[in-house]
């Protein structure tokens, strides 16, 4: 439990969810999909994560809505994480405006840039031009790293950008 202020029957919604992405059994996409919408934020990180090691591609637009839509950036992460375990064109949408994005830490632009190498196209690479002026050495490593395995010809180019050459 991360504060002690939390509502218990929040905490007890948790702990259900968490026993119920370890057992894996039937419904659970159903309750992971209902609790996106819980009021507490811990259960809608649960949540997320659990959509994410389901392997259930209607957890796409759950995960997006998370990532586009939740106030908590706690569970934006949480929702980008997950999407490292699908590849769909929405999600490639989701990754550019996200590294564009303003939020108050690096994880979302940070994952936004490790993704994106999973989508080979001009507007990735632009985005990761972009996430490579970015004031944060953590995400100017993943847009390089995207980048090198995007265009891997061109990774003097890209080094040049981050100023290592």
């Amino acid at each position: 439990m991360k504060g002690t202020s939390r509502d218990p029957a929040a905490v007890l919604r948790e702990d259900r969810l968490d026993k119920a992405i370890e057992e894996a059994g039937p419904g659970l996409f159903d309750l992971l999909a209902a609790a996106v919408g819980d009021p507490d934020t811990e259960v809608r990180e649960t949540a997320a994560y659990g959509l994410g090691e389901l392997d259930d591609p209607r957890a796409v637009p759950l995960l997006i809505d998370l990532v586009e839509h939740d106030p908590a950036e706690s569970v934006v992460v949480h929702a980008l994480k997950a999407l490292e375990s699908y590849r769909d064109p929405r999600i490639h949408r989701t990754l550019l405006r996200e590294a564009d994005r303003a939020r108050h830490t690096r994880s979302p632009r940070w994952y936004a840039a490790k993704e994106l190498r999973w989508y080979d196209s001009e507007d990735s690479v632009e985005a990761l031009i972009r996430l490579l002026a970015s004031e944060d050495a953590l995400v100017q490593q993943a847009a390089e790293e995207s980048l090198s395995t995007l265009r891997p010809a061109e990774r003097a180019r890209w080094q040049r950008l981050l100023g290592q050459d």
